[in-house]
């Protein structure tokens, strides 16, 4: 695409042995990678990190390129202000992608719907106060039903891809799971939040991501978050993608010789300096996840181009992603 260089995403297989900053560090092995082909036979995938990292960049980009190896493929977006609740739609390009923007209210309708069975009654239930009280307060509710209505929707498609909220609501909602199977030793509230966590919990079906900027902050968050889902879902560890890398034009010797923690001052007087000092800075943050013994795939930095926009942006980082 033009007014892009965007580069092959690569896999950077970091050294166990990497510790403290003024260490030798030995380069991470770099091979071909891409995560829609490790997690291809799951039927759902939830992209989670903190936010402004791109997971909602990151997620589109993954269900385009499986929607344009055929698959009938939803992604997944919760009460998006922008977009009307509930809405249902598909997506512009291949035929087989579709965009739903998940409600509460909606679900939790269409919840009581399939478990009344009958129009009448459920028409009543839903119009009962003490029901319509508890819908909206009952703590936990409305976590459980979003993500109810994503679990339900997996039968209906090859593949639902999930854009999470950012780390903290996104973790109170794979809590709410556990907490109504705690709560409700029967019941269908019990009988789905188990269902659903043991859907969760299996590798062969569910895929956990966590998407991360090469910035201390974000790396260190991604650590807490992936404990935080290893304890929920201790059989099906996350895959980690650390996106907006700039390319590294420095290496290990400079890296070593010259540690962000011996600069008089992080700012640049050029633009080389801060190429130099940015390459620096993030092979160094990196050693956050490296010194961790994760694996983890990179997306390149992607510059800005005259008339871009987030549509574009995506349509790259898919072409990517489908090598």
């Amino acid at each position: 695409m033009q007014g892009y260089s965007v580069e092959k995403l690569t896999l950077l297989k970091a050294g166990r042995s990497c510790g403290l900053l003024h260490r030798q560090m030995t380069p991470p092995r770099t091979l071909p990678f891409t995560p829609s082909d490790q997690l291809r036979g799951r039927k759902l995938l939830f992209v989670s990190g903190k936010g402004g990292v791109g997971k909602t960049a990151v997620s589109q980009a993954l269900a385009l390129a499986r929607a344009r190896e055929g698959k009938r493929v939803l992604w997944v977006t919760f009460e998006d202000p922008l977009r009307p609740a509930g809405e249902l739609r598909q997506v512009p390009g291949p035929k087989g992608l579709w965009q739903l923007n998940c409600d509460a209210t909606r679900a939790f309708e269409e919840y009581a719907a399939l478990k009344i069975g009958m129009a009448p009654l459920t028409r009543v239930f839903l119009r009962n106060k003490l029901m319509q009280y508890l819908a909206k307060a009952a703590p936990g509710i409305h976590e459980l039903v979003l993500l109810g209505k994503v679990w339900h929707e997996r039968l209906n498609y090859d593949q639902v891809i999930v854009d999470m909220p950012s780390t903290g609501y996104g973790l109170a909602m794979f809590q709410s799971t556990e907490n109504f199977r705690t709560l409700f030793k029967g019941g269908p509230l019990f009988r789905d939040a188990e269902q659903m966590l043991r859907t969760f919990s299996d590798p062969a079906q569910t895929g956990l991501l966590i998407v991360a900027l090469p910035e201390e902050m974000p790396l260190q968050e991604s650590l807490e978050l992936h404990e935080f889902l290893l304890a929920l879902f201790p059989e099906n560890p996350s895959g980690f993608i650390v996106n907006r890398l700039f390319p590294r034009v420095t290496g290990p010797a400079e890296e070593q010789a010259s540690p962000p923690d011996s600069w008089p001052t992080p700012h640049a007087t050029s633009v080389g300096e801060y190429l130099r000092k940015r390459s620096i800075l993030e092979s160094a943050n990196l050693r956050i996840w490296s010194g961790a013994g994760l694996e983890y795939a990179a997306l390149p930095y992607v510059p800005p181009a005259p008339g871009q926009s987030f549509d574009t942006l995506v349509e790259a980082l898919s072409q990517e992603l489908s090598r």
